[in-house]
């Protein structure tokens, strides 16, 4: 039985604390406005969280170590951006940079699974 791949276990695993995270921001909240954001990105993240789980079983290629990284080092900055969740913008924005390092290595996983 293969093993599962590190690399996008490391992505799958990074979405799913951000998702705790984003719950627990989102239950810390009394502002409706920012409940509805939050809903969005929560709902954003676990779009990514199943894209991550159908490739889990993927090779894996030295490509998508570049990729976790960037990963991770976004997925730090939205860490800061959730606990200093009243900054909107900043808030967005975090998780936008991170949705789309997390975007870019899932389609990297996708090309890399087509081509084996």
């Amino acid at each position: 039985m293969p093993n599962q791949n590190p690399n996008i276990l490391a992505i799958y695993n990074s979405l799913c604390a951000q998702q705790d995270a984003l719950s627990d921001a989102i239950q810390g909240t009394t502002d409706p406005k920012m409940a509805a954001t939050i809903a969005t990105e929560i709902q954003e993240v676990a779009h990514r969280i199943i894209l991550a789980q159908n490739l889990l079983f993927v090779a894996d290629a030295p490509q998508l170590n570049n990729a976790v990284n960037n990963v991770k080092s976004t997925s730090q900055n939205l860490t800061t951006a959730i606990s200093q969740i009243t900054q909107v913008t900043g808030f967005l924005n975090s998780v936008s940079a991170y949705l789309s390092d997390v975007d870019q290595a899932i389609d990297l996983a996708k090309t890399i699974a087509a081509a084996a």
